[in-house]
């Protein structure tokens, strides 16, 4: 009856060991796997981050682009207006029927 009890005692600290092996290998893998996909979350946020950037840096060049041709714009306008000579004989009297009306 002793052979049986040391022999069931045995059995069940090797089903014990077996199972903290099977633990710490299921543990293993978690951080294999855990990690891997900490990794890819990284990269997704980095090409997010990239594509952002992108995105903003168009926006800033199309603004930037866009300003330049609004003040390529307004210079030329003023431009035509202190070359024109009607605009100034234009200007010059209602400046003058201003003035008369005060």
């Amino acid at each position: 009856m002793e052979n049986v009890i040391t022999r069931i005692v045995e059995i069940e600290k090797q089903c014990a060991q077996d199972i903290a092996n099977a633990e710490q290998e299921y543990r293993k893998t978690i951080e294999i796997h855990k990690r891997a996909i900490e990794d890819k979350k990284a990269k997704a946020f980095n090409n997010i981050d990239i594509e952002a950037n992108k995105r903003l840096n168009r926006a800033i060049e199309d603004a930037r682009s866009k300003a330049q041709a609004d003040s390529l714009a307004a210079r030329d306008s003023f431009g035509r207006i202190y070359k024109d000579s009607s605009i100034h004989k234009s200007v010059k009297e209602k400046i003058v029927s201003i003035i008369l009306k005060i």
